[in-house]
């Protein structure tokens, strides 16, 4: 999925009204500092709401100290001057200190967003638009220093985008923008890897079998040695193409390229898949798919989750809440065990699910306790589930919400 692909997602997902469950753990809004709670996280240093545009794509650090997030609002930090259509800026929240910083100033005007936090809690990626090309920055929280990652890619590839970091942030797995005309079998996409310590960057995503293909959406496991990634289709899908998109595992050591979304026995999946996410051992790879081969489901599902064990060959559909068809994975914890997951069609709301126990466990409560539609990012969600951010434009999941944008919220389940 490409950088403007999950704001669409976005919009669409958080337009959904909203549909009171039972059967679930839905706790209500707690007052106070203690017990489930939420709280709105983009608002400035004073308490002020955002003004001038929606906030989105909220990433935690595994010690919940830190969140980052993008957003076009011009009143959160002093002398934010980046202004116009569309343009964000991507901020940093030191929950411990109160702080809160606009960590692409020193970059200058240009388009900023999509960050994600290294599990060490020391460096941030994310994306920046410079001289009318998106790069690929990572940031030390300690020092403030910026660095550069996009480099040393292929002939013609000159730009990146949508980085992912491993846990020391030694290495950033980022989708490689192409200025050139690409190959006659390949889209303008390569997912790439770079290593900071060494300075060097290699190629990750498989040269294509079929024309027309590209690569995006990286995840890298903690050590960096495995990448998480799709092949998708130039066209899309469309008549003849039902398979337009495909899973790929990526280990940087071997040179091993596997294709995730098939049957048990090695089958490929007979539709697209997409958005795959990977536990920090790399064992697990979660994604979502409309394939009806890969484990058996109702005719009329229009898309599944599904866990595949890499170790053993098993692959899991993970059901909605009372078998809910609508359901999209949007992070995984760093064990496997909790996927965060979007419903959507019959109910709404986003949920941790425990796939050891079952239990679902909402997250996006409105003010009345009820479910409320929401989106999350990759990096939404702490190694135990307990903290998760997300966005949503709804006026009713805290008190006190009347700027009528989008907004980042971070949800205390205990």
């Amino acid at each position: 999925m490409g950088r403007r692909d999950l704001s669409r997602a976005v919009a669409v997902a958080v337009l959904v009204g909203a549909v009171a469950l039972g059967g679930v753990d839905a706790p209500a809004v707690a007052a106070g500092g203690h017990g489930p709670r939420t709280e709105r996280v983009n608002a400035a240093p004073d308490g002020s709401q955002a003004v001038g545009g929606g906030s989105f794509n909220a990433a935690i650090s595994p010690d919940g100290r830190y969140v980052a997030f993008d957003s076009e609002a011009d009143n959160l930090v002093p002398g934010d001057d980046n202004d116009g259509p569309l343009v964000h800026d991507v901020f940093l929240r030191d929950r411990r200190t109160g702080t809160l910083r606009r960590i692409n100033a020193p970059l200058g005007p240009g388009n900023a967003d999509f960050a994600s936090i290294s599990a060490d809690s020391r460096y941030v990626a994310f994306n920046a638009e410079t001289a009318g090309q998106y790069h690929v920055y990572v940031y030390e929280i300690r020092t403030g220093r910026l660095e550069r990652a996009d480099l040393d890619m292929d002939a013609g590839f000159t730009g990146g985008e949508t980085p992912a970091l491993s846990a020391d942030g030694r290495y950033v797995a980022f989708l490689g923008l192409q200025a050139t005309v690409p190959p006659s079998n390949e889209d303008f996409g390569r997912v790439y890897v770079r290593d900071r310590k060494t300075g060097t960057t290699r190629r990750a995503s498989r040269t294509p079998a079929k024309e027309g293909r590209g690569y995006d959406w990286p995840r890298i496991s903690a050590d960096g040695s495995k990448v998480a990634y799709r092949e998708r289709s130039r066209r899309g899908g469309g008549p003849g193409e039902r398979d337009w998109a495909d899973i790929y595992l990526a280990d940087l050591r071997t040179g091993e390229q596997r294709q995730i979304d098939t049957t048990a026995d090695g089958r490929p999946a007979t539709s697209g898949s997409t958005d795959p996410l990977i536990s920090a051992d790399g064992r697990y790879v979660a994604f979502n798919s409309a394939a009806k081969n890969i484990v058996p489901v109702p005719d009329e599902a229009r898309s599944y989750v599904f866990v595949r064990d890499t170790r053993t060959g098993a692959v899991r559909r993970v059901d909605g809440i009372g078998g809910n068809q609508y359901a999209t994975a949007d992070a995984i914890s760093p064990d496997g065990r909790r996927l965060l997951l979007r419903y959507s069609g019959v109910e709404y709301g986003l949920y941790v699910k425990d796939l050891r126990t079952g239990k679902d466990t909402l997250v996006s409560p409105g003010t009345d306790g009820k479910p409320r539609a929401a989106t999350a990012g990759p990096d939404a969600m702490t190694p135990d589930g307990r903290a998760v951010v997300f966005e949503s434009h709804l006026d009713d999941l805290v008190d006190g919400d009347t700027n009528h944008e989008t907004d980042v919220f971070l949800r205390h389940v205990r």
